[in-house]
């Protein structure tokens, strides 16, 4: 007993050790980071001391981005000896927000987010996730979930050129009330789940922290996204990546029996020009007949009975809605 005996105290003096000293190391680390860096704030970080979880939390917390700034009035960072390539975070139920107009009330119930780093890889991200229960801006409902999770991917043959990562993502957003973060009259809530794949210019790892080198995406692959918009409802597949300028190249079809809404909901947001919101019935019809060829392997599926598939291409610059043009294209973020 007492040859087994003395290897255990080792043992736990060692893990005890790493426990502390890890918790130190981290907290004196967040205190360099926010010293050094001009866009964030930090009260003081504290060691959670907490037997199952080596981390710490951080107090008073505020983060200046380009939407504006984020108040923090506390945050916890953390992982667990079991998995030690998963940090975990851990948001307050009430942050604030302002972009600008005024600092705005949210509320984060349950809020929680996750990454998974690989050590041997420059500690870059295969995996990252991000959930919530319901969510209130001064108050009021404003969506009553959001869950978001991205898994690193092989880059295959048909990746964008200038793809240097890919990650699948699975996306759900429950009941988004529009009227709270817009002044747009959109019909109703708004609800999202999404499954498909972005491609990145650049792996995700602590090297590529600082804003002028963060990655950008250069592809979206939708594999399947459900829309609702109060009673509107629609699916929306397809691939755009970017061009040599920037601007969105490939397609996107939506696949909805409630045409005409649509349209005027996105010509309400500004995606579409008001003239195409009068497209006689006929005319969608003879657009959504059109074939469609593969995108990089991606296939589009006719429409189910009562639908009409509604092709948006991307090329040379202009977005068209089957044969008519609509306009430029939009723009992929550059730096």
């Amino acid at each position: 007993m007492r040859r087994l005996f003395a290897p255990l105290v080792v043992l736990v003096l060692i893990l005890g050790g790493l426990w502390l000293g890890g918790e130190s190391l981290v907290a004196q680390q967040l205190r360099r980071i926010a010293a050094q860096e001009p866009m964030a704030e930090l009260g003081a970080v504290q060691e959670l001391r907490e037997p199952g979880r080596i981390g710490v939390r951080a107090l008073a917390l505020a983060l200046q981005t380009d939407a504006g700034r984020i108040e923090l009035p506390q945050a916890e960072l953390w992982l667990t000896p079991l998995r030690p390539t998963t940090l975990r975070l851990a948001l307050p139920p009430q942050a604030r927000l302002d972009s600008g107009s005024g600092p705005l009330e949210l509320g984060l119930a349950d809020a929680t987010a996750r990454m998974r780093v690989q050590p041997l890889n420059g500690m870059g991200m295969a995996s990252a996730g991000i959930e919530t229960g319901m969510l209130t801006l001064q108050g009021a409902e404003l969506a009553k979930g959001l869950q978001a999770d991205a898994e690193l991917a092989a880059l295959e043959a048909e990746a964008p050129p200038d793809a240097a990562a890919a990650y699948d993502l699975n996306l759900r957003l429950d009941d988004l009330e529009p009227g709270l973060v817009a002044t747009l009259p959109l019909p109703g809530r708004l609800s999202l789940t999404v499954t498909g794949r972005v491609w990145l210019d650049a792996l995700p790892r602590p090297a590529t922290l600082a804003p002028d080198l963060a990655p950008l995406p250069v592809g979206l692959q939708l594999d399947h996204a459900e829309l609702r918009l109060g009673a509107v409802q629609a699916r929306i597949l397809g691939r755009i990546d970017a061009d040599a300028q920037g601007r969105a190249r490939g397609r996107v079809a939506l696949y909805t029996a409630d045409a005409g809404p649509l349209l005027q909901a996105a010509a309400t947001a500004g995606l579409i020009p008001p003239k195409v919101v009068t497209l006689a019935g006929t005319m969608l019809k003879n657009i959504s007949d059109l074939p469609l060829p593969e995108d990089a392997g991606f296939r589009f599926p006719p429409p189910a009975e009562g639908e009409l598939r509604l092709p948006l291409s991307f090329a040379d610059g202009k977005m068209s809605l089957g044969p008519m043009v609509l306009g430029p294209a939009p723009l992929f973020p550059r730096r």
